[in-house]
């Protein structure tokens, strides 16, 4: 590749967890991650913090969630993506109701909180099930209905970085139909080693990116710092939180960027825009 790629670095699950919550901000300190998704019905959702974020140029988005937590509209848990398939599956439109309920009030929430959503740069969702028929929709209208720039489509650049199992061969086929609904996307990498990415995994990637010709890709990372509670509170994770921290903020990953032909996004250069075609700076 020419040299003239971006590379946009962006941590999951800000809100769920305050050690979550350290990892990714100390990653944004140092300018490894430029963008940011938060559960706004996490525990340590940090609505002041979000906008102070939003005024330093960070990218901030809304990253819905519909498993393993409970939904703020009617504190119901669905145990993973499996579980919402089969629900959503189910003859009739009460699920899929559900679900666009729920949506809709993660969505009050923001502006409930003071944070008006048409500040968001993205949406994008828990275990990515808003590629899924029934959550895709509603992500979508309140998205446009919201002056919201991006829709998250993970969809791999490269058949070298996809998860080879169920899940990733659904997600892959999934994200592939969502890629013609839209004008514009991001190109995922981080996918097929959610939580135990590493420096030399995230240069592998780019690697493939940049022969595959992505000018523009979307890196999804899960920094953090582990601790027994954190551990505890998300035993079937098995997630090196620290791990992706120490891979984002090490001088190979940064030298990985370079060799590959990208240079990270600068906070506050504008965002993404699939609706219109236009490209973040």
């Amino acid at each position: 590749m020419s040299g003239n790629g971006r590379l946009l670095v962006n941590a999951d699950d800000l809100g769920l967890h305050a050690d979550i919550d350290r990892g990714i901000l100390e990653c944004i300190e140092c300018g490894r991650v430029q963008s940011v998704s938060f559960a706004a019905t996490g525990r340590t959702v940090d609505w002041n913090r979000l906008r102070e974020l939003i005024r330093h140029g960070v990218h901030v988005g809304l990253h819905v969630v519909l498993v393993d937590e409970p939904w703020a509209s009617d504190g119901r848990v669905i145990r993973g993506w499996k579980e919402l398939v089969k629900q959503l599956l189910l003859p009739g439109r009460t699920m899929k109701d559900a679900v666009a309920g729920e949506v809709r009030r993660q969505f009050q929430l923001c502006s409930e909180n003071g944070l008006d959503p048409r500040t968001l740069s993205h949406v994008d969702s828990h275990q990515h099930v808003h590629v899924l028929n029934g959550v895709w929709q509603p992500c979508l209208h309140l998205a446009r209905q919201n002056d919201i720039p991006r829709m998250r489509v993970p969809w791999c650049p490269a058949i070298r970085v996809i998860k080879k199992n169920l899940g990733g061969i659904v997600l892959q086929t999934m994200a592939r139909y969502r890629t013609a609904e839209v004008n514009g996307y991001l190109p995922c990498l981080g996918l097929a080693h959610a939580g135990h990415n590493t420096a030399s995994i995230f240069s592998d990637e780019l690697e493939h990116a940049a022969r595959a010709g992505r000018p523009d890709i979307e890196l999804v990372a899960h920094p953090g710092v582990n601790t027994p509670d954190l551990e505890s509170r998300y035993a079937d994770w098995h997630f090196d939180w620290s791990g992706e921290r120490d891979a984002i903020l090490s001088t190979r990953f940064s030298e990985a960027v370079s060799a590959s032909g990208y240079r990270f996004v600068t906070p506050g250069s504008g965002s993404f825009n699939p609706y219109s075609g236009s490209s973040f700076g």
